[in-house]
């Protein structure tokens, strides 16, 4: 029995000038976001003594390298949903 596609919003979404330059905007909001998660991130492993970053496996010449690594060659140390969470 064939099961009929549903479709998802992402389907159907226009390919109009608005459209591709919301997410425009919506890409370059949220690289944004994530710049400057990262420079919090190097900013709070910045103000930890060397012992502690020790314990967390980490050098104080690698913070940057940490932070800043592509893809799985490094440790992504910044929570990525930061943002969202409620401060309650």
């Amino acid at each position: 029995m064939m099961h009929p596609r549903i479709s998802s919003a992402a389907d159907q979404a226009p390919s109009t000038l608005a459209a591709r330059l919301a997410r425009t905007v919506r890409r370059s909001w949220q690289a944004y976001w994530h710049w400057r998660a990262r420079q919090a991130t190097v900013q709070i492993l910045g103000s930890l003594d060397a012992r502690t970053l020790r314990d967390i496996g980490i050098n104080p010449s690698e913070i940057e390298s940490f932070v800043f690594g592509k893809g799985c060659q490094r440790v992504r140390l910044y929570d990525e949903l930061w943002r969202g969470r409620s401060s309650s």
